[in-house]
C-alpha cells in the first residue's frame, strides 16, 4: 500500500506518466490550481503557502525516495512532485496575477532545464533528497529573478 501511495504522490496522480514532457505539465498544473486557489479564496496567504511548500518538499522526498529504490532508479523522469514544489517556491511572497504566474512557469522550467551552477551539482545528491533538491534550487533562481523584475516594472 505505501508503494502504491509513494507512487501516486510522487507522480502527482500520474501526471508524470503522460507521454511527453511530464515536468512541465506537472509546472502548468501546478500554476493552474494554484490560480483556481487563489481565484476562490480571494488571496494567497504567505505562512500557508510557505508551509505548503515545505509539506510538499518533505513528502516529496520520502515518496520519490520510496520511488526510486522501488525503481532502482535514481531520478525516474515520472516522479514530478519535485516539479510541484519548485514551481509553488517560484511564486513565494509575489501578487498572483497573469504576467507572474505565466512568467514564473517559464522561468522555472529554464532553471530546472538548463540547471546553472549549483543545481546540476544537487541532482547528484542520493536518493529523494537528491530529486527535489535540484528543483527546489531551481524554483529560488525563478523566484529572485521574478521578485526583481516585479520590482523594477513597479
Amino acid at each position: 500500500m505505501r508503494n502504491r501511495i509513494s507512487l501516486v504522490y510522487a507522480s502527482v496522480f500520474h501526471i508524470g506518466f503522460i507521454p511527453g514532457a511530464p515536468g512541465t505539465y506537472a509546472s502548468i498544473a501546478t500554476s493552474l490550481v494554484f490560480f483556481l486557489v487563489f481565484f476562490f479564496s480571494g488571496q494567497i496567504i504567505p505562512v500557508l503557502h510557505l508551509s505548503a511548500v515545505c509539506l510538499i518538499s518533505l513528502t516529496g522526498v520520502l515518496a520519490s525516495d520510496d520511488v526510486s529504490r522501488q525503481t532502482g532508479d535514481q531520478d525516474p523522469q515520472f516522479v514530478v512532485i519535485d516539479e510541484v514544489a519548485g514551481q509553488l517556491l517560484t511564486f513565494l511572497f509575489l501578487p498572483v496575477n497573469p504576467f507572474n504566474l505565466i512568467l514564473g512557469t517559464v522561468l522555472f522550467r529554464v532553471f530546472d532545464m538548463w540547471k546553472p551552477f549549483p543545481i546540476r551539482k544537487l541532482e547528484h545528491l542520493s536518493g529523494g533528497v537528491g530529486i527535489m533538491a535540484d528543483d527546489l534550487l531551481a524554483g529560488v533562481y525563478g523566484n529572485l529573478v521574478l521578485q526583481f523584475i516585479n520590482h523594477l516594472i513597479k
